[in-house]
């Protein structure tokens, strides 16, 4: 946490209620990761299928600097398929295709910077590049920091505030909001990491939350945790399993299985639409 902690020695401030500027926070959470070619991720999920039944999915994702491949073992019935994101668009091979509205859910877990997950949130409307702001128009300081008087010149974003959520205090930022829409992310308190995406669309709620920050990659932390929930109810349920780096040999072989795995998904329907209800939203 060393930029956090400097910039508070920097500009003293002791109010318990104070809000550090999001370019910090962001900057506390992503920058420590570094990701690298060939890193892994592995996921499993509870799925809530169309007839009321929970299906089980494990998933590798490989990230690359082309993007990022996936490959889905479904328990029930038992099968492989492997895609790719395009946009914001899986391909499952064929004529197969499954559009995302919302791509942070990935982000949360594979940007490697602080501008490329701020760029995520201001493109998905959930971040204003002006709430990015720190001080009051015109204010230039010079000379000695002890003459400053930053607090008076601290912009206060009436969008930005602090919340309590059951996974404990966040920062909440409502990047849009248009009568009964509205779009919210919340931060972690702590600075430690994202823990929720929050989208009210009329009377429809639906948000992402995500819970024990404890996966330790570099410097970064990652929740192990993680649940999408439409008007309160649970649809999918998700565990982050691991994260490791490829090597060469493990890089061919993944993409060995990849390749293979891209030609089935054809031969069933029932786990192509536990998919697309696992990667509608994320």
């Amino acid at each position: 946490m060393k930029y956090f902690i400097s910039f508070l020695l920097v500009f003293s401030l002791k109010a318990a209620a104070f809000i550090p500027p999001i370019s910090a926070v962001l900057k506390e959470i992503f920058d420590g990761r570094k990701f690298s070619e060939g890193i892994e991720l592995t996921l499993n999920h509870r799925v809530l299928t169309n007839n009321g039944e929970w299906s089980e999915v494990e998933e590798k994702i490989l990230l690359e600097n082309r993007g990022m491949k996936f490959i889905w073992k479904t328990m029930a019935p038992e099968a492989f398929f492997s895609g790719q994101l395009e946009k914001r668009t899986y391909s499952l091979g064929g004529d197969k295709k499954i559009p995302s509205r919302s791509l942070l859910f990935l982000k949360n877990y594979s940007a490697g910077s602080a501008m490329e997950f701020r760029d995520a949130l201001v493109g998905e409307k959930f971040l204003r590049w002006d709430q990015m702001k720190q001080f009051k128009e015109g204010f230039e300081p010079q000379g000695d920091p002890q003459t400053w008087n930053v607090k008076s010149q601290y912009l206060e974003q009436e969008a930005i505030s602090l919340a309590l959520l059951p996974t404990g205090p966040s920062i909440a930022v409502v990047g849009f909001q248009d009568g009964n829409s509205r779009k919210t992310v919340y931060f972690d308190k702590g600075l430690l990491g994202i823990k929720k995406f929050d989208w009210l669309e009329g009377k429809e709620s639906i948000s992402w939350n995500f819970d024990q920050l404890s996966v330790a990659v570099n410097e970064s932390l990652f929740p192990k945790k993680a649940n999408f929930t439409k008007d309160g109810r649970d649809i999918i349920q998700s565990e982050l399993m691991g994260i490791r780096q490829l090597s060469k040999r493990q890089s061919v072989e993944w993409m060995k299985t990849w390749q293979k795995a891209n030609k089935t998904i054809n031969n069933s329907p029932v786990s192509e639409d536990t998919l697309r209800t696992l990667l509608s939203f994320r």
